[in-house]
């Protein structure tokens, strides 16, 4: 079967097909790095990743054979962001999700659309088009 978007493993760094991976971030490590930024003060989370000292948790492609799964994670199967709609559409129900402003879901989203920012593992296009005419997004 053919799709718009391959996994491919942090770990190995091999592709992870349907049924054997997921893409994964630790909920309870991106709710404290919420509350620490609170603590800190600030309380507009828009700004949480453009502020000096943050790090936002970043989400990852696994194997289930390679690395371990958090204790407390939100567990996305391969098979279930294999295309651009599926990744706008967890978009639109993970931003519900009081822990995504502490986590890199954006960059995940980014890296997958500009794919000649050197990403070599996670969600990326099946087929990237010619880095020097544009991001995957450009129609022209």
């Amino acid at each position: 079967m053919t799709h718009e978007l391959v996994a491919v493993c942090d770990h190995c760094l091999g592709l992870v097909q349907d049924g054997d991976g997921v893409l994964e971030v630790d909920t309870d490590a991106a709710d404290r790095a919420l509350r620490a930024w609170r603590e800190s003060g600030s309380a507009d989370y828009a700004v949480f990743h453009a502020s000096a000292g943050t790090r936002p948790v970043q989400w990852a492609v696994r194997h289930h054979t390679c690395g371990t799964a958090p204790a407390f994670a939100c567990e996305l199967a391969v098979e279930r962001v294999r295309s651009w709609v599926a990744l706008l559409d967890w978009s639109v129900h993970l931003s519900s999700k009081h822990w995504l402003a502490g986590t890199d879901w954006f960059d995940v989203i980014d890296r997958a659309l500009h794919p000649q920012r050197a990403a070599v593992s996670g969600i990326l296009p099946e087929s990237p088009r010619d880095t020097r005419r544009g991001s995957v997004g450009d129609l022209t």
